[in-house]
């Protein structure tokens, strides 16, 4: 196979580097380059490969990572994955690409070089590649550190959508992307990853180190300066910091940190500390350096340097620009460790750095304006702020220079946002200044006025203000100064929300590193979910007004109804004058009701995890709002009394919605209750002015009853629910209102496989498109039901069932599922997959769309969800 020119992939060829004409010194010179810290090359693996060589070292992981891919490879699907989880500079990406070199005669071999590529032009690229030749061979592709999981996620569908497009039916996959992470806990990602994955860690074996041992020997013999080669040297000792420390002090130990030279190392142990593939425009530092020989010009960056020019890297990159860098990440963390003894500290460097030559030339070099954000802005899970800002507020013990970088860094970068909202957020957090915080968190709203999650610190900010003003027994000023800002905070994240509903991926697309956010933005909805709560914990301790507070908020008194004294008439008149108060029981329904429907149909995708206190916030602050007065012994005359009566227990319970009572179904309530609830929505489906919603509810009440208690004899009748649900079709025909996924999703269960279900299923997609789709986007859609064998609503299996199944796992698993379920027959066709019924063929949604390779038979389990 021959290697062709493509912008974002660098092919490895099955003869890679067979024709390379050996020039000793300089096969020399390029194992020398990677001992020394360099990224491998192609050539260093062939070299090792030579008679007189001794092998390129095989970490203890490499045979396992080889396996997993191979076994892939043997999968009936057009695309499969593997994950390698590795800390930066334990040579995770080299074993990588040895394992590519040992498969390339295998696979059609390349490696993604430019991270910021489309993915619909690298998945153009893939294809290109795969197809190019006689023989269309798997294509493996290695993915170094591309950070998001929801850019794998895309580049995966794009290169699917391609497949598709080709028409390709594959026996084995097309691509399998091999994902190289970074990461501070390898072992930890490996575990929370749904994809095949291996780990490699920075501590060597006792078989590993005896290798680095004998390779250490060889290279003794046959390299002069092999003391320098600090990218092996670290590696054999192990990653001892003790060792790099001792290296860094005594190749410091005549610095004048004033120099230029100093300046330029502290500058990249400054970036690759904390930003993985950072480094700076190798013409840049020679201006910087300002070296000239007036007969020959600028020396070499390396000479300029000496002595310090070991413990640097000079490299090109994909786009065939000269860059810079430390010869290894814990060199630089040790430069930084070293210069901080030196009076040098990591805030200094940091505005030495934002005051350069590099900043004032960043026009030619945009990596490095996204090195600098990320260094400052980017965080962990378990961190507030940046590891820079992290570590200067432990080492320095002083706020006010983390203030002073992000000012000047809010000034420098003119355009950018979320540098402003960081300090904003500093603000706020850490200084409590929040007027300050609120400045900055308008000019990030300022730079970036369509995009939600800039516009969320605003909210964020009063918020806390709103929490810093809170307290029992509030005066009537301090009252309504709390109103005050939590007026503010609603009218902010309520203005969060009309953007988020306003953006697709496509807008949310990082103007520094191209990362798509495909997530949706909920947190305007928590936040005023939160906001409320804070103010009906707060006006629940308003000392003369108490119990009267909590009938307000539920709507239940009005304020004027409130009999005036002395205590409270000061109070009141605060309280008429905040007109949101009387609205914030709706508003907490329309949030709540948000969040039934985000947690009940979905749940996080791939490798996250939902966020425990979200669903508790969520529910504790409705049920402060949820009226009291619902389980009274007075049963009341009017019906439509009675009806509200109903309702209002329907609240309580959780149910009084259709994603409700899929809640109650999930929480597997206790039978008792279940026919309480079931028995309210009897009472309102049989009054005079049900809605349709309210029939669809009463149809599912009965699924959801039968599923909890099948032994209840309150149930419905099955053909009576039919006839419901075909009178709802019906009118929805005739009279052509809003149409809604949920009809279609009963249909689906209880008219399964009657005539018109092609039609349902059509319906069912285009109403989750108009429905759901913008804010379930990228979330996995929760089953909550399967086809099984029985008849009538006992055909209706949810999927606890299913779950209980593999609690204690054993060989009749498989069995017991298949007696459970009705297995469907259907085909594939075109990578589309149909279910036949009689001679109807219905377009069903794999759970897998990699698993779809050719034109086929298939049978399959059916679960159906919106």
């Amino acid at each position: 196979m021959e290697g062709g020119s493509r912008p974002c992939l660098d092919i490895l060829c099955e003869n890679e580097c067979v024709n390379t004409e050996k020039d000793t010194k300089a096969c020399k010179s390029e194992e020398e380059y990677f001992y020394r810290g360099g990224k491998v090359s192609w050539l260093n693996f062939h070299l090792s490969e030579m008679p007189e060589s001794l092998p390129f070292i095989k970490r203890d992981k490499h045979e396992d990572l080889k396996q997993l891919i191979e076994k892939q490879s043997n999968l009936s699907r057009s695309l499969g994955c593997v994950n390698l989880f590795h800390y930066a500079g334990c040579g995770g990406t080299t074993l990588a690409k040895h394992v590519l070199w040992d498969l390339r005669k295998v696979f059609k071999c390349a490696v993604l070089n430019n991270n910021f590529a489309k993915a619909a032009a690298i998945a153009c690229q893939v294809m290109d590649l795969f197809m190019k030749g006689e023989r269309k061979q798997t294509v493996l592709l290695l993915v170094d550190d591309l950070e998001a999981s929801e850019n794998i996620y895309e580049l995966r569908k794009c290169i699917l959508d391609e497949i598709e497009q080709k028409n390709i039916n594959p026996k084995s996959p097309v691509v399998i992307i091999l994902s190289c992470i970074r990461s501070e806990d390898p072992a930890e990602s490996m575990n929370t990853s749904f994809t095949e994955s291996v780990y490699v860690t920075n501590k060597l074996s006792e078989t590993e180190q005896s290798l680095f041992e004998e390779k250490l020997q060889a290279i003794q013999e046959s390299h002069e300066n092999h003391e320098t080669f600090y990218g092996f040297l670290i590696m054999k000792n192990n990653f001892q910091v003790s060792y790099v420390k001792d290296i860094i002090h005594k190749t410091f130990k005549d610095l004048q940190v004033s120099s230029k030279k100093a300046k330029l190392i502290s500058f990249l142990a400054l970036l690759n500390s904390y930003v993985s593939n950072s480094s700076l425009l190798g013409s840049v530092c020679e201006s910087f350096l300002q070296s000239k020989d007036p007969l020959h010009g600028s020396k070499p960056l390396e000479e300029q340097m000496n002595p310090y020019s070991d413990l640097l890297i000079c490299f090109t990159n994909s786009e065939k620009t000269e860059r810079v860098r430390s010869a290894h990440k814990m060199i630089a963390i040790q430069c930084c460790e070293e210069l901080e003894t030196k009076q040098r500290s990591r805030s200094k460097i940091t505005k030495d750095l934002l005051s350069s030559l590099f900043v004032k030339e960043m026009d030619a070099d945009n990596l490095l304006m996204r090195d600098i954000q990320d260094m400052l802005v980017r965080r962990q899970k378990s961190t507030k702020f940046s590891q820079l800002i992290e570590d200067i507020r432990r080492c320095e013990r002083n706020n006010h220079k983390c203030i002073e970088i992000f000012t000047k860094a809010a000034v420098l970068f003119e355009k950018n946002a979320v540098i402003p909202q960081a300090l904003a957020r500093f603000y706020y957090i850490i200084e409590k200044n929040f007027p300050k915080a609120i400045e900055w968190a308008e000019r990030a709203k300022k730079r970036a006025g369509n995009n939600s999650f800039v516009a969320d610190t605003l909210g964020q900010v009063y918020k806390k203000q709103m929490h810093s003003k809170s307290k029992p027994d509030l005066s009537a000023d301090e009252l309504d100064e709390f109103l005050e800002v939590a007026e503010k905070a609603i009218v902010a994240f309520q203005e969060e929300q009309d953007l988020a509903n306003k953006e697709g991926p496509a807008d949310l697309e990082n103007q520094w590193t191209r990362k798509r956010i495909m997530i949706y933005n909920t947190s305007g909805f928590f936040g005023e979910l939160e906001v409320a709560g804070c103010v009906s914990d707060t006006l629940s301790m308003l000392y003369p007004l108490k119990e009267e507070m909590k009938k307000f908020l539920k709507n239940e008194l009005q304020i004027d109804s409130i009999h005036i004294t002395d205590r409270n008439k000061q109070f009141l008149r605060v309280l008429k004058n905040r007109s949101f108060l009387p609205t914030l029981k709706d508003r907490v329904k329309k949030v709540f009701a948000f969040y039934e429907t985000y947690l009940t149909y979905s749940k996080p995708n791939q490798m996250k995890e939902e966020k425990d206190y979200i669903p508790k916030s969520v529910s504790g602050c409705f049920l402060k709002y949820t009226s009291s007065e619902c389980n009274g012994h007075v049963e009341p005359k009017a019906e439509d009394e009675r009806v509200n009566q109903k309702r209002k227990y329907l609240e309580t319970q959780r149910a009084a919605s259709f994603p409700g009572l899929l809640h109650c179904l999930c929480e597997r309530g206790d039978p008792d209750t279940m026919e309480n609830i079931y028995q309210s929505w009897q009472y309102i489906y049989n009054s005079r002015k049900k809605t349709k919603e309210d029939k669809l509810n009463f149809i599912l009440a009965n699924i959801v009853l039968n599923c909890i208690n099948p032994e209840s004899g309150n149930i419905t009748e099955p053909t009576v629910l039919e006839g419901i649900l075909t009178d709802v079709l019906q009118d929805e025909e005739e009279d052509k209102p809003q149409t809604s996924a949920e009809m279609y999703f009963l249909a689906l269960l209880l008219l399964w496989p009657q005539e018109g279900t092609e039609s349902y299923v059509k319906q069912i997609w285009k109403c989750f498109g108009n429905q759901y789709e913008n804010y379930l986007r990228s979330r996995f859609i929760v089953p909550h039901f399967f086809l099984g064998q029985s008849s009538g609503l006992n055909r209706v299996v949810h999927k606890s069932k299913i779950d209980t199944c593999f609690v204690h796992f054993s060989e009749t698993i498989n069995n017991k599922v298949k007696n459970l379920l009705r297995r469907v027959e259907g085909r594939t066709e075109g990578h589309k997959v149909f279910a036949q019924c009689g001679n109807v063929k219905i377009r069903v949604q794999p759970a897998n769309i990699e698993d779809i390779r050719r034109d086929d038979k298939v049978s399959f389990f059916f679960w159906v969800y919106h």
